[in-house]
């Protein structure tokens, strides 16, 4: 015999409908009155349709549009499986598209407790059950409606909320000091590039790039480095009793990332010749417009390889410094030049290997290089210290979140 539910001693097991109530309050207005038109994507929370979307997908007549107050839910029937769901706290009201199903909680359920409940693994896994063999996996409301829900009373749900709210804003709180870590990081970058470590450099020269620190040279990125490598044509698996091959994707922010890598069998020869060494900086030559240019630098001591539509640039020894040239290429500036210089083909966009060896530089000497590089390494590693503390947060809550929601463990006053 399977295992029995039982529900928490004091909690109702109810199906979640007898607590919800679906709305559909229409706008009484064509055209647009103020009332921002907002989207529920993936991520917890709702935003603006035009910000997530980068430009205006929604009508121009809204008359039929869904009305949503601050505290009502709403959800895309076809996403809710990928966390389309959420809470309004941003604003104090909102336009939805027709297609998004809105309902608020009734007395008796308190809606931030909700809020917490949709994050959790079971909603996750009731959703997923719910939708499967569904029209294109969608779930309606009176689905929603029917999903089982152990409903604990008000004064404990308002007690989880309370121990779950306080994890949610130390969270938010690292947050705030990451984003402030990166507007620091922002400025102090393009101060770095362009007129060096602050409060160091009394004279300055003009060139084609402007003014420079009287010590800097403007070099292309051809006379800093001594290698510039094409990557390997090979057929690629996910065997991984091959050499993991970097591709396109695997660049990010100035990083590695490993995730979803390839592998292929590779000669002798070709490890001799391909495997990367730590330092090496690899550019993205063929990509879409949008991540075209991407530069990355090799940290690992990994055996690892490149694929054919990367470049791997050798930083002079004891001329430049690889990780001030890596943090160089992903300046808005740099990042800039090779958008513009981009020639777009039919589906992916190509930069020429000699034209991106042209582009100009401010280059100090290696010891300046060197101390722009640390700087920037320190804030970097701020940056993941603080988001190591966010990771933490998000397990302490889904732990919390599973012991508390389940009535597993018990708040008591």
């Amino acid at each position: 015999m399977g295992n029995k539910h039982k529900t928490p001693s004091g909690w109702k097991r109810i199906k979640l409908g007898e607590y919800l109530a679906e709305i559909s309050d229409r706008n009484s207005t064509i055209k647009d009155n103020g009332t921002p038109v907002l989207s529920v994507t993936n991520r917890p929370g709702f935003s603006m349709s035009e910000e997530h979307f980068y430009k205006k997908v929604f009508s121009k007549d809204l008359s039929n549009y869904k009305i949503i107050q601050r505290g009502q839910f709403a959800y895309n029937p076809s996403r809710v499986n990928v966390g389309s769901i959420a809470r309004l706290k941003e604003f104090d009201k909102g336009l939805l598209s027709p297609m998004y199903v809105t309902f608020e909680v009734k007395k008796g359920l308190n809606g931030a407790y909700l809020d917490h409940w949709i994050l959790s693994p079971r909603f996750r896994s009731l959703v997923k059950a719910g939708t499967q063999g569904s029209v294109r996996n969608s779930l309606n409301f009176s689905a929603l409606a029917d999903f089982p829900f152990d409903l604990p009373p008000e004064e404990e749900q308002k007690k989880i909320v309370a121990i779950l709210d306080c994890i949610d804003f130390a969270a938010g709180q690292t947050q705030v000091v990451i984003d402030q870590i990166q507007i620091l990081k922002k400025g102090l970058i393009q101060e770095l590039f362009k007129r060096g470590i602050p409060s160091r450099h009394k004279k300055f020269k003009k060139t084609e790039m402007g003014e420079i620190p009287d010590s800097w040279d403007v070099k292309t990125v051809k006379e800093l480095i001594s290698v510039c490598q094409y990557g390997l044509n090979k057929p690629l698996s996910s065997d991984s009793r091959g050499v993991p091959i970097l591709r396109m994707n695997n660049l990010a922010e100035g990083k590695i990332d490993v995730k979803n890598i390839k592998y292929a069998t590779l000669t002798k020869k070709e490890e001799s010749e391909y495997l990367l060494e730590p330092g090496d900086v690899l550019f993205n030559r063929t990509n879409s417009r949008a991540l075209v240019g991407k530069v990355a630098r090799f940290k690992a001591k990994q055996k690892m390889s490149f694929a054919s539509y990367l470049l791997r640039l050798k930083a002079k020894r004891g001329e430049t410094d690889s990780r001030w040239l890596n943090y160089y290429f992903n300046t808005s500036e740099i990042q800039d030049k090779l958008s513009r210089m981009a020639t777009p083909g039919v589906s992916q966009s190509n930069i020429n290997a000699q034209a991106m060896q042209s582009i100009r530089l401010r280059t100090p000497p290696m010891e300046e290089q060197e101390i722009i590089a640390d700087s920037i390494d320190l804030m970097e590693e701020k940056i993941q210290q603080e988001t190591l503390v966010i990771d933490g947060y998000a397990q302490l809550k889904l732990a919390i979140t599973q012991a508390f929601l389940t009535g597993e463990v018990r708040v008591k006053g």
